[in-house]
């Protein structure tokens, strides 16, 4: 059955000019040929097109934007955009009958939609094929996909069999639900791969370490987590408890696919530079950060023409690495959250959503967290442990005074849950402090 679908899928793309697997050649040229000629004139190319695109077509860039490099285009944001929103839409595609609406909320629940034209749709299609097939999966295979699920996204149930998706509602935590989970997947002996949030990967383990479930091959090939960091222990329990290769794709909705990690190749993550030209700027200015400096994370989509973004700052922060992948390609060390989970101690000094969680989740006892600062040097931790008392509540103070300051004021408040979001994810990090990280907009490029 698996190829059946397979073969229907290009069959059909087939009948309609094969755009798909043109554009998966291309990928494929482009990041594994990396440092030849063909990879770097593909890569210029959708770079001039894009810009030249955006300066004829689009009035932000056209009134903004004086000359034709990169650099000279400023950094944006989701609230640049919503202020200016008509002024984003290319003229050309205004009316186009084509066109995708694509909204997320993320953490803040204030809407951001975008356009997608048919070509940033097939590109975004080859994207998925390329690096899902790196993780581990082929297409045409089956699917458990855990992730909310509503009438704003739910598949049909033609897109369901045609790409073989079991969807999985993920909305709550409990303990009857995750047995539930593992017991659907034991119980379903044919070979799938998973897709779930990192956070529902941490529950589960979490759950399995606590009930003494033993390590089984559940004939999973890949297990795929998106939509909030993996920190590097739950991958490591996760392939323990599941006997499969487990990576973490990094992905947006307004964008698509920006990187994902590779199996049995560390932690660090391939970049995709065949879609996308990717900067990492500093914290307080738009400068490029040093080989592993957290800076944040700016994009620039090479084939959104109905809404070009063009040094388009996600949100995300994340570092370089000074490694290369097997193609000679740059790597990124690690994603290491959102501007707004930045969390600053007495001193003034940045801590990141990475740290909090890294070092909260190695105390086994803790269940659920939420880390909140309250006001300068003042923090409160909500903790939901397995059970009470909490008998390393003294260490766990002791050891994050030793990242915020000698002199933190850290609260412990016991709860019985901590709340989700509308999406499913649990916000782990959170800075209620006016002043946080902010987004300049006289840039400078860093060419890769």
């Amino acid at each position: 059955m698996p190829l059946l679908r397979r073969k229907l899928f290009w069959v059909y793309d087939w009948l309609k000019g094969s755009k798909v697997l043109n554009h998966l050649d291309d990928i494929k040229t482009i990041l594994e040929e990396f440092n030849s000629t063909e990879s770097l004139v593909r890569r210029d190319r959708h770079l001039k097109n894009v810009i030249r695109h955006a300066k004829q077509t689009v009035p932000f860039y056209r009134d903004n934007v004086k000359g034709d490099g990169l650099e000279r285009f400023p950094v944006i944001n989701k609230d640049t955009i919503r202020e200016n929103y008509e002024a984003f839409r290319s003229a050309k595609f205004k009316n186009d009958k084509q066109l995708k609406l694509v909204m997320t909320s993320g953490s803040t629940g204030a809407p951001f939609r975008v356009y997608h034209n048919i070509n940033k749709r097939r590109r975004n299609s080859a994207d998925m094929i390329y690096f899902m097939q790196k993780g581990g999966y082929i297409l045409g295979e089956k699917v458990l996909f855990m992730k909310v699920w509503n009438d704003i996204n739910k598949k049909s149930s033609w897109t369901r069999f045609k790409e073989n998706i079991v969807p999985y509602n993920v909305f709550k935590y409990t303990d009857s639900d995750i047995a539930k989970l593992i017991l659907d997947i034991e119980n379903d002996s044919s070979e799938k791969n998973l897709v779930c949030f990192a956070s529902t990967g941490k529950v589960i383990v979490d759950y399995m370490r606590n009930k003494r479930i033993k390590p089984k091959d559940y004939n999973i090939k890949s297990i795929i987590t998106n939509s909030d960091a993996l920190d590097n222990s739950v991958k490591d329990q996760m392939e323990f408890y599941f006997k499969a290769p487990v990576v973490s794709r990094y992905s947006n909705i307004e964008g698509g696919m920006l990187a994902q990690q590779m199996p049995s190749k560390g932690y660090e993550y391939d970049v995709n530079f065949a879609s996308f030209f990717i900067e990492i700027l500093k914290m307080d200015e738009d400068e490029p950060a040093a080989s592993g400096e957290i800076g944040r994370v700016v994009i620039t989509d090479l084939f959104n023409y109905a809404m070009p973004l063009i040094r388009y700052y996600t949100g995300d922060l994340a570092q370089w690495s000074d490694k290369t992948n097997e193609y000679g390609a740059p790597r990124l060390e690690s994603i290491v959250g959102r501007s707004d989970e930045l969390i600053r101690a007495g001193d003034n000094k940045v801590v990141t959503s990475y740290i909090i969680a890294a070092n909260t989740w190695k105390y086994n006892e803790i269940r659920q967290f939420q880390f909140i600062q309250t006001d300068v040097g003042t923090y409160t931790f909500r903790l939901n442990p397995w059970r009470l008392p909490f008998k390393e509540e003294k260490n766990l103070i002791k050891e994050f005074k030793g990242y915020l300051g000698e002199n933190a004021k850290i609260n412990i408040e016991y709860v019985d849950e901590i709340p989700l979001l509308d999406s499913g994810k649990r916000k782990l990090v959170i800075n209620k402090l006016k002043t946080k990280c902010p987004s300049h907009t006289n840039s400078k490029t860093f060419s890769i």
